[in-house]
């Protein structure tokens, strides 16, 4: 029998009831599968609960039950989780095309539909955490490769500036710049910083 990726004993999970009052059912399952129920909010009668209570009780899965998600719901999803991001697992008995856009742009992990049925949670929830993690990857590379971009565009401008002031080729530019890091023990990026910001201060006006 193969390991979980994802191992869920000791999962830390809000439930959020948004009158499905299916609660019951899903804490028996979440104590069958060793998970720690850290609360269960109640969305009908404090509509407004659910911020608070994530930043308070900081869960490691989300998992929320609702007949569709308002507006409302998804706007307040999607401030928390630009916040802190997390899994959310989100079961609704019926939704719009629109609707599932909404919830997955707001950061929903999983969508499940037409209710829940107990047996299948586990496969859920580790559904929703293999997403998450998947689109936090992505999301990682994304920033990276911004980065590089813009120290990429750093070190060119930088080694135009030597060219210009000191009568430079590109390659002994940038082997210049590369010496000056080397020495100072910073980035190529931070020393064309440097010189950039030196190079605006000292440009006649």
């Amino acid at each position: 029998m193969t390991t979980p990726l994802f191992p869920l004993p000791g999962l830390r999970v809000l439930l959020a009831d948004a009158g499905q009052r299916r609660s019951p059912v899903i804490r028996l399952e979440l104590i069958r599968l060793r998970c720690q129920l850290v609360d269960v909010i109640d969305l009908v009668a404090e509509p407004d609960a659910l911020p608070a209570a994530l930043e308070r009780l900081t869960p490691e899965l989300l998992l929320i039950d609702c007949d569709q998600p308002s507006p409302a719901l998804l706007n307040q999803l999607a401030d928390a989780l630009q916040r802190q991001p997390r899994p959310v697992l989100l079961v609704a008995e019926q939704m719009s095309p629109e609707q599932m856009r909404a919830a997955l742009a707001a950061g929903v992990s999983t969508l499940q539909l037409a209710g829940l049925q107990p047996q299948r949670l586990g496969a859920l929830l580790q559904l929703a955490l293999a997403r998450f993690e998947h689109d936090q990857s992505l999301q990682r590379d994304l920033r990276q490769t911004q980065t590089q971009l813009a120290e990429r565009k750093l070190v060119e401008r930088a080694r135009g500036i030597l060219m210009r002031e000191q009568g430079l080729d590109e390659e002994a530019a940038f082997q210049r710049l590369r010496q000056i890091a080397m020495d100072s023990g910073q980035t190529l990026a931070a020393v064309a910083t440097r010189l950039i910001e030196a190079d605006q201060l000292l440009r006649p006006r």
